[in-house]
């Protein structure tokens, strides 16, 4: 792997740090003369302070590094502005070529350790074991006919960050992978049978990074990714699982003008603060997908998941969040809402390079209207539809998932009114949905109720030790609740 190979500590930062202490030295030196032999030892003690400190910067590691670039601070410095948008040149190579197709032709034989024996050490690194990933290949792919595949051109991207991971290589060569492949009556829903008969699995991101002179390894796999599009059984299994995800709105360093926005503005200072304590505890970021696929295919998951996400697509979220998220290699999902694109929100070049950078995007309609009782002017099946399709066609992926406007219809409508919402989410083909959470938070997620993901709520002026408290009972609260869930089952 070339991880952080292009990302050595300037030179001239060392001379600015060694001349910095160098006149610090000098400055200490009192103005009487010295005799020579004490000279000579505060000469000897200042070399031998710079060599030590030559010494630490020398041995600070990549992520050191990588969180110094991607600080608030150096947000808008060139090194990260280089790595959301690379050098980008076509590259021809027949090694290159060769395993692109034995890894496709092996997953058409579904050879599942010919798959693994492909992926390069960093790839392999996002599933527990050989065995996690040929458990979850053959789970999702295992009954289905997959009939051919077709590759198109390759680009070599300098740097390159990988989506699955947001580690940083040298360079890496990607190209779109595409899929064809059908299912037997009875084994998916409706809708995810539809979509695959359409090409769900069209343009999958394929990466490989060079390991040799003339040796590749995968780093996306396309369709065989973590991060692929998912398929819904017919008969989904029932799982209870404890994962919190994360409810943020604003993230910004600004000083806000109203109680609202400073309500649900988290500076960028608490964000730091809030990751910080998280990765210290061992919590590891996952998306929407990887849940899903832990529901369906029995994906094994970190010790401590959670998501974080990002509702609205406010401007600042680009700004200020993406690089505290980079710098701890963690992944969020961002729900945009397409009919507010630009000035306080993110732009269509933002939302592109948010997924480019291992950000998922999901749907949050097109105006932000209660979707339950929505406004005259337009209707629930336009703000999820038209929505979801503006999303895809400016991304060139499925979106699959989904995020309700203020919580509705969860908290004022109808029973009947969210029923028919839930019927069109399922129908638009919609896999999951998450909550607002008023009353109470919750980590608790259920396989069998897919659009009402419980949320815990981050809000603005919120301490670190109110952040870790929220979080605790939450935890605490939803254990009692999932042991009566399991002996009641």
């Amino acid at each position: 792997m070339h991880i952080f190979k292009r990302w050595p500590l300037k030179k001239r930062d060392a001379r600015l740090v060694v001349g910095t202490l160098s006149r610090r030295i000098i400055d200490q030196q009192p103005t009487q003369p010295i005799p020579a032999g004490k000279h000579r030892r505060r000469l000897l003690y200042g070399l031998a302070l710079l060599a030590v400190l030559l010494l630490a910067l020398a041995a600070i590691p990549a992520q050191a590094l990588l969180r110094i670039w991607f600080s608030p601070a150096t947000r808008t410095g060139s090194q990260l502005q280089h790595l959301l948008h690379p050098d980008t040149s076509a590259i021809y190579s027949t090694d290159l070529d060769n395993t692109v197709n034995l890894f496709m032709r092996s997953m058409l034989q579904k050879n599942w350790p010919a798959l693994w024996s492909m992926l390069a050490p960093g790839a392999q690194q996002i599933w527990q074991n050989e065995q996690d990933f040929t458990h979850f290949e053959q789970a999702k792919f295992g009954r289905l006919t997959l009939q051919s595949y077709t590759a198109g051109p390759a680009s070599l991207n300098h740097p390159w960050l990988d989506p699955d991971t947001t580690q940083v290589y040298d360079s890496a060569a990607t190209l779109f992978v595409s899929l064809r492949a059908s299912a037997p009556p009875g084994l998916l829903t409706a809708p995810s049978n539809l979509a695959l008969q359409q090409g769900l699995f069209q343009q999958t991101l394929f990466a490989l990074t060079q390991t040799g002179q003339r040796t590749w390894k995968v780093l996306v796999a396309g369709p065989a990714d973590l991060d692929a599009p998912v398929l819904v059984p017919a008969k989904p299994p029932v799982s209870h699982l404890i994962i919190p995800i994360f409810m943020y709105h604003h993230v910004s360093s600004l000083p806000t003008t109203n109680l609202f926005d400073f309500n649900l503005t988290v500076t960028t200072a608490d964000f730091n603060a809030q990751l910080n304590w998280l990765q210290r505890a061992g919590y590891h970021t996952i998306t929407m997908t990887e849940l899903f696929d832990t529901f369906y295919y029995g994906k094994a998951l970190p010790a401590k998941p959670m998501i974080l996400t990002f509702d609205d697509g406010y401007a600042d979220v680009y700004t200020y969040a993406l690089p505290v998220l980079l710098a701890h290699h963690y992944r969020g999902v961002f729900y945009i809402i397409t009919g507010l694109i630009g000035k306080r929100y993110v732009t269509w070049s933002e939302v592109q390079t948010l997924a480019r950078s291992g950000m998922q995007i999901a749907s949050h309609t097109v105006h932000h209207v209660n979707i339950g009782q929505p406004p005259a002017g337009t209707t629930t099946q336009a703000e999820l539809l038209d929505s979801k399709k503006t999303l895809e066609a400016e991304l060139h992926e499925p979106i699959q998932f989904f995020c309700y406007p203020t919580g509705e219809p969860f908290h004022h409508d109808s029973l009947a009114e969210r029923r028919l919402v839930l019927t069109d989410l399922f129908n638009d083909g919609y896999l999951g949905a998450t909550l607002d959470p008023t009353e109470f938070n919750s980590a608790l997620q259920n396989s069998q109720t897919p659009y009402q993901l419980p949320r815990i709520r981050v809000s603005g002026g919120e301490s670190l030790d109110a952040f870790i408290g929220i979080l605790s009972t939450t935890l605490r609260l939803d254990r009692v609740r999932l042991q009566q869930l399991n002996k009641m089952a």
